[in-house]
């Protein structure tokens, strides 16, 4: 967990700021038609497995969930729901 030396809460905050960042852009492709559900998907699942690398780093976890809550949600295939 990040303390409070000023790099952590910088890494913590380009961390966070680089996912907003990423699923806005999706959602912005995918309103505008521009990536359909099943490219959007595959963002999601491209992202997750990169993540998947590195299950042993601070956080990894959360961003796995993070991901999955997408791809159950917003993303979520016909099948999923």
């Amino acid at each position: 967990m990040p303390n409070s030396n000023t790099g952590d809460k910088l890494a913590l905050g380009s961390a966070i700021a680089g996912g907003a960042l990423v699923a806005a852009l999706i959602e912005v492709l995918f309103d505008k038609g521009a990536l359909t559900l099943e490219e959007s998907r595959t963002v999601l699942d491209r992202a997750l497995r990169n993540v998947g690398f590195h299950q042993r780093a601070n956080g990894a976890r959360e961003a796995a969930d993070v991901i999955t809550k997408l791809m159950q949600g917003r993303f979520a295939s016909r099948s999923d729901t």
